[in-house]
């Protein structure tokens, strides 16, 4: 299954650790296991919760910086309670809508899994062993549920995002004028939910803890420790902290108060569409723009088979190698005669101008790494193994194409952010939820 979603910096308010879900419960059986939260149709039980609670603690305690407290053990049960909640009205939903992952994604998914750490399938199985006792059925239960809710959370808030031609054309004008100077922001926040059911005491109650919390800040309290023990967002077991961000991909509450912030500035609290939210800007700084490249490139592809292994595939590409360099043949007759890329073979190899992006990764990179004129070693890709020449390479600072994609994937970030706040608020005020321990109560149950 191809990636739904790019580097999503709010995709984890909906599932931040490993969650499970509960199947719901009768009577008889609440003696047992205890129902700590309705949600619709479902329930969320004791074991549900103690299970999750057990592995965000671990979670926080391994990214909370040495000798610094981390939240009580009802302030993490708290928030975890929140994240089953808002996971299993996303798992609810996809069932309504059908949404499903197959084996073979799921297949695809553990292979990605390896590939991205190194390691292989069956040392994945034995990890999530390790870790969390999970047996490989069951590990690829959890990853299948965590793609559903993401290829659910992308077919519903993409297609919340609007963006019009002016707005893009606006936003070229801007990155124009920044001269290809690109300011990044290290961002920490503290946000306080407000549920749209929630009645003017409740309001008042979270803005009087924002302001709370802001004044215990001035007065020289860790932001991260409260944020672990307040925030509401998904960065909470982290401190708050969201790390490095562009204007390309901050949500727009942030973009509309750090604009002007110095290093250092604490904003807030601010009233946004579903919350209290307290910003701090702790470093701020200019990166210049990679300026976009288009290479124009030749190569020969040769595909080992079960007759001709790889390393006689190599010993021919670099015969080939030799006889070009020493000019006794030339290029496009020897990809004419030896080259198993149909598309381009009839043409000498010629891959004429394009942007690097578009290649396999490993066949980019040398590319790039060669001077005009000069051809590679033997490497292999995904497709086989290649001779590549660089033939040329340039610089377009100025591409109109380029500048317009940009705009658009810094727009649609941002807006994409924006809805999926929103979308997910709407979601849990259009359900029943009723949570039934007092001490996990925050705000008014919500019923449709």
């Amino acid at each position: 299954m191809k990636k739904t979603i790019k580097n999503k910096v709010l995709a984890s308010l909906i599932i931040t650790c490993a969650l499970g879900f509960g199947t719901p419960a009768y009577a008889e059986t609440q003696t047992v296991d205890r129902v700590e939260a309705v949600v619709n149709n479902g329930v969320i039980l004791e074991s549900d919760l103690n299970a999750a609670f057990i592995k965000y603690k671990k979670h926080i305690q391994s990214n909370t910086p040495k000798g610094q407290e981390i939240p009580d053990d009802h302030t993490i049960k708290k928030q975890v309670l929140e994240q089953l909640i808002n996971a299993s009205l996303v798992t609810q939903l996809g069932e309504k809508m059908g949404v499903q992952i197959s084996d073979m994604e799921t297949d695809q998914l553990i292979e990605s899994v390896a590939k991205m750490s190194n390691r292989t399938v069956n040392q994945v199985y034995e990890d999530y062993f390790k870790t969390e006792g999970l047996t490989p059925l069951q590990t690829r239960e959890k990853i299948k549920k965590e793609a559903l809710i993401s290829e659910l959370q992308h077919i519903s808030v993409k297609k919340r995002v609007r963006i019009s031609n002016q707005e893009i054309e606006k936003t070229m004008e801007i990155l124009k004028e920044q001269h290809n100077v690109e300011t990044k922001y290290d961002i920490s926040s503290i946000f306080l939910r407000v549920d749209e059911s929630a009645t003017p005491e409740e309001i008042a109650r979270t803005e009087n803890l924002a302001h709370e919390i802001a004044a215990r800040l001035k007065k020289g309290e860790k932001f991260s420790s409260l944020a672990m023990k307040y925030s509401q967002d998904p960065h909470s077991a982290e401190g708050g902290n969201w790390g490095k961000m562009s204007v390309d991909s901050m949500p727009t509450v942030f973009l509309e108060n750090v604009s002007n912030a110095k290093k250092g500035d604490l904003i807030g609290p601010k009233r946004t569409e579903t919350g209290y939210i307290i910003i701090l800007v702790k470093d701020i700084e200019g990166t210049a723009y990679q300026p976009d490249i288009s290479i124009k490139t030749r190569h020969i592809l040769i595909k080992p088979t079960i007759v001709l292994s790889d390393e006689q595939v190599v010993a021919q590409l670099r015969k080939i190698k030799k006889d070009l360099e020493n000019g006794t043949v030339d290029f496009a007759d020897m990809a004419r005669k030896y080259s198993e890329d149909p598309a381009t073979s009839v043409k000498g190899g010629d891959l004429n101008w394009a942007n690097p992006k578009i290649f396999d990764p490993i066949y980019a990179k040398t590319a790039l790494s060669l001077k005009n004129g000069e051809i590679s070693e033997p490497f292999k890709s995904s497709f086989g193994w290649h001779i590549v020449q660089l033939v040329d390479k340039k610089v377009d600072t100025d591409s109109n194409t380029e500048l317009k994609d940009r705009a658009y994937q810094m727009l649609f970030e941002r807006r994409y952010n924006d809805e999926l706040i929103l979308w997910i608020n709407e979601l849990r005020n259009n359900s029943y939820i009723k949570i039934i321990d007092p001490e996990f109560q925050q705000t008014q149950e919500n019923q449709s």
